[in-house]
């Protein structure tokens, strides 16, 4: 899980930082640097305002487009008392708020938080308690996505105990909205709550580093005709979903099930129960750890204090560690597989060559592409997994023939003779120096999350945001060697070439720097 993956991490990583790098570092930045640097087990407790929602009273709470809602305890213990907590627009963030009481009003079957970016653009929502769950018969949703058509982030959310549905996050892809907007779930405890307690429904949604637990179809209520069905994890509507890291556990019912158009991919997961329609495996186990990721709220109180867990974020990358060897459906274009999983490598030998070798290392997972138009990988063309979270390829090819893999995560070497191999990424022609960025940067604010870090850094090779360490936000840039960005409550993360010649930062930010080489 999520909150061993910190611990697990080298105590101290070879730095690719120059002296004049630390000296930079060691100016106006330093103290910013230090007052951030070791995780504690929570952080500093917040103030926090109470709202109280009369008997029988919905109260509705609009976010607009660039507002920030923090710092709230919503109090529905009153009889038939219930919040809707709508968000519009983009750039909002919903951060701290817990929801304390058992959600008895039985007027309607919709949605308490409406967490969607009803434009595009991005949005967060954070450290959020939605743990006292809902009445038996009580039809509303504890998250929702309707309308959603940004990305959003949510991370640190605990749901539990809720009747008709816990976070159902698929309306966006469904054939009646079409809106597509993706939700991206990190450190999350479902438990309990009926029908499915995640359901997601776009290309390129996940699910990482959470727990989702179902005890036994008789510990969840009923939804409003009196059904029970407590799913896992659903994968609905569309393809190219993701569930990472994750530890899953459902007895009575699917653990994880895809169906009506949707389909995933289970990565590093643990999981107890059946798993049910299209829905790949990459190294999944058994055995899950249930127990809630210590970044998650277990109260309305901690999550309105801002009482979290620093030291347990989300894991830096969502590689897998594990081959296959199975027909993928392949797009005419080459991009990706039919699951969205991989971007295609095609390595292409000159027409005169015969029998000519390769290998490369990637920091993830590779599956060779067996069908479509263009180059295939044959079976003398090898992907062995490593063990550490690396799996190496090696390959010949020659007489007029190429091959091609689909690759998700990082390649960190590659060895073969550039002077007769052409080597395309997504269609694209590349060298094997722009592919092999062996080392990492990540600047993580999540231990101050009400403030901003702003930085930027130089490096003497290539240099690239990779999704997987990090977030991508519109502000970061990346120009000849010269990143700029900043970090508010999250994480940036890039992978380069080289050395560090050049880093500042203003503001409170965890860095680290990992030598890959």
């Amino acid at each position: 899980m999520a909150r061993d993956e910190t611990a697990r991490e080298r105590s101290s990583e070879d730095s690719l930082l120059d002296r004049r790098s630390y000296l930079k570092l060691a100016g106006a930045a330093a103290a910013s640097v230090a007052a951030a640097g070791a995780s504690s087990r929570s952080a500093e407790a917040a103030s926090y305002d109470t709202i109280e929602v009369s008997a029988g009273e919905t109260k509705v709470i609009n976010v607009d487009a660039g507002e920030t809602f923090e710092n709230k305890l919503i109090d529905i213990t009153a009889d038939g008392a219930h919040v809707k907590l709508m968000t519009n627009g983009s750039g909002w963030t919903v951060r701290n708020v817990g929801v304390k009481g058992q959600n008895d009003n039985m007027s309607n079957t919709y949605g308490t938080f409406y967490l969607r970016c009803t434009d595009d653009g991005e949005a967060l929502a954070e450290n959020i308690y939605l743990g006292d769950g809902a009445v038996d018969r009580c039809g509303h949703a504890a998250v929702s996505d309707w309308s959603n058509a940004g990305t959003v982030t949510i991370r640190n959310i605990h749901v539990a105990g809720w009747a008709a549905d816990g976070m159902y996050m698929s309306h966006a892809g469904n054939t009646v909205k079409q809106t597509m907007g993706v939700t991206q779930i990190e450190n999350a405890y479902l438990k309990n709550n009926n029908i499915e307690n995640c359901r997601l429904g776009t290309p390129g949604s996940y699910i990482k580093d959470s727990v989702i637990h179902v005890e036994s179809q008789d510990a969840v209520t009923s939804n409003e005709s009196g059904q029970v069905n407590a799913r896992g994890l659903w994968f609905k509507e569309q393809s190219g979903l993701k569930a990472v890291n994750c530890d899953i556990s459902v007895t009575g019912s699917h653990a994880v099930f895809a169906s009506d158009g949707g389909s995933g991919t289970l990565e590093n997961c643990r999981v107890e129960g059946p798993i049910t329609g299209p829905v790949e495996q990459v190294n999944v186990s058994g055995s899950p750890d249930v127990s809630a990721p210590d970044s998650v709220p277990m109260s309305a109180e901690e999550a309105a204090s801002g009482q979290i867990d620093s030291s347990s974020n989300t894991s830096s990358s969502t590689d897998t560690t594990s081959s296959t060897d199975t027909t993928d459906s392949t797009q005419d274009d080459g991009q990706q597989s039919g699951d969205g999983q991989g971007t295609l490598l095609e390595l292409v030998p000159d027409d005169s060559a015969n029998s000519v070798t390769y290998e490369f290392t990637v920091e993830g997972s590779v599956r060779k592409r067996t069908s479509g138009s263009g180059h295939t990988a044959e079976g003398g063309d090898s992907v062995t997994d490593n063990g550490d979270g690396t799996v190496t390829v090696s390959g010949v090819a020659g007489n007029g023939y190429g091959d091609a893999f689909f690759v998700d995560g990082a390649i960190t070497s590659m060895s073969l003779d550039e002077s007769i191999w052409t080597l395309k990424l997504g269609g694209n022609e590349v060298t094997a120096d722009d592919l092999t960025l062996p080392n990492k940067l990540v600047i993580d604010g999540g231990n101050r999350p009400r403030s901003s870090a702003d930085y930027t850094f130089e490096v003497s090779g290539a240099v690239r945001k990779d999704t997987d360490l990090g977030s991508v936000q519109k502000s970061d840039s990346v120009s000849d060697g010269t990143i700029t960005g900043a970090v508010f409550g999250g994480t940036d993360g890039y992978r380069f070439s080289g050395e560090i010649t050049g880093f500042s930062l203003d503001g409170p930010a965890n860095v680290r720097v990992e030598d890959g080489s």
